[in-house]
């Protein structure tokens, strides 16, 4: 079977708690200068609890099938009850799951992500263990016209051997990775070098690059360091930057949403993106999608509540967006 998408990454149980004790201070202990606060040695009430999956494999999969592609997931999971949720949920979805991994005694990674007032989070994550690794994955069952990775923990030597069977059998590749794959700049920016697509945000740019998450020049110096690929760097409401090689940067504002909550806009960009580009669209009416469905899952709770369906596909392409190019 040729699938148009399979997505390649993590396969989470979230847990989402809102609590009005929960703030966001100012503090030079962290890179991004904030963090999250709570009452220290108090009990805090939370004001609401969702569970549902999540994880940059299965987000992406299900943002793809949502958009009308047959897509599958590569992940790995426990044989527990978290698993089974994740599996339960995926192939309500419509995503084939014959390639995702459940092992008995290892148990699913998970994620505790407290909300702040302004619809930003901070996630705490417990990895099971369940890190993708070569030794899982059959090979040759993977048939696709796209590959799409979000974070393989920092597993490089799979993503080198994806990256180069993609390139072996005319598999187009994007790729948003994730922290542990950043902080192994060098090795990373190598072999991205035969990637079609790197998405990044601001803050995976500036970490890629050795930037403040506040220098102008973030994006670019992205296009800049992978000149023979496409780099798309986003920024949450306020757009994307895309780097089209040969031709120049085109620039397009974001839609301005109330926000609910901010876990999975990256995911479901990714997704939108790399859908109208597997439909056989230009490259500004799928960066709309993209967009749009970034903008639509931070509508909701959890990653994949928001994310759009192929019947809303029209409602979406048909709002006013700015967007201009620029010759780089």
């Amino acid at each position: 079977m040729k699938f148009d998408t399979i997505s390649f990454g993590s396969a989470v149980l979230d847990v989402f708690l809102t609590s009005s004790d929960i703030k966001v201070i100012r503090s030079t202990e962290f890179f991004t200068n904030k963090a999250i606060a709570v009452p220290y040695g108090t009990k805090s009430e939370v004001e609401r609890l969702v569970i549902c999956s999540g994880g940059g494999g299965t987000n992406t999969a299900v943002g793809f099938s949502r958009l009308g592609l047959k897509a599958a997931v590569v992940a790995r999971s426990g044989w527990d009850f978290a698993g089974k949720i994740i599996r339960q949920e995926i192939k309500k979805e419509g995503v084939d799951d014959q390639f995702l991994v459940q092992i008995e005694g290892e148990e699913t990674d998970y994620s505790t992500i407290l909300v702040s007032p302004d619809g930003d989070r901070t996630i705490l994550v417990y990895r099971g263990g369940t890190r993708l690794d070569k030794k899982i994955i059959d090979f040759k069952k993977l048939n696709a016209f796209w590959f799409y990775l979000s974070s393989l923990e920092g597993n490089l030597a799979l993503i080198e051997e994806l990256t180069s069977y993609a390139k072996k059998n005319s598999i187009k590749m994007a790729v948003n990775p994730g922290r542990k794959e950043l902080e192994q700049k060098k090795k990373f920016l190598k072999i991205a070098q035969d990637f079609d697509i790197l998405i990044l945000n601001r803050e995976e740019a500036a970490k890629l690059l050795g930037v403040t998450i506040v220098d102008d020049k973030v994006f670019d110096k992205a296009c800049l360091t992978l000149p023979k690929v496409m780099v798309v760097t986003t920024e949450g409401s306020k757009g994307a930057h895309v780097c089209v090689p040969q031709k120049g940067k085109l620039i397009t504002d974001g839609f301005k949403m109330k926000v609910v909550e901010v876990t999975g806009a990256g995911d479901g960009f990714g997704a939108g993106l790399i859908a109208g580009l597997a439909k056989g669209w230009d490259l500004e009416k799928a960066l709309k999608l993209g967009v749009s469905n970034g903008a639509a899952a931070v509508t909701q709770f959890g990653a994949k509540a928001g994310l759009i369906r192929e019947k809303e596909i029209d409602f979406w392409l048909n709002k006013k967006l700015n967007y201009h190019w620029e010759k780089g």
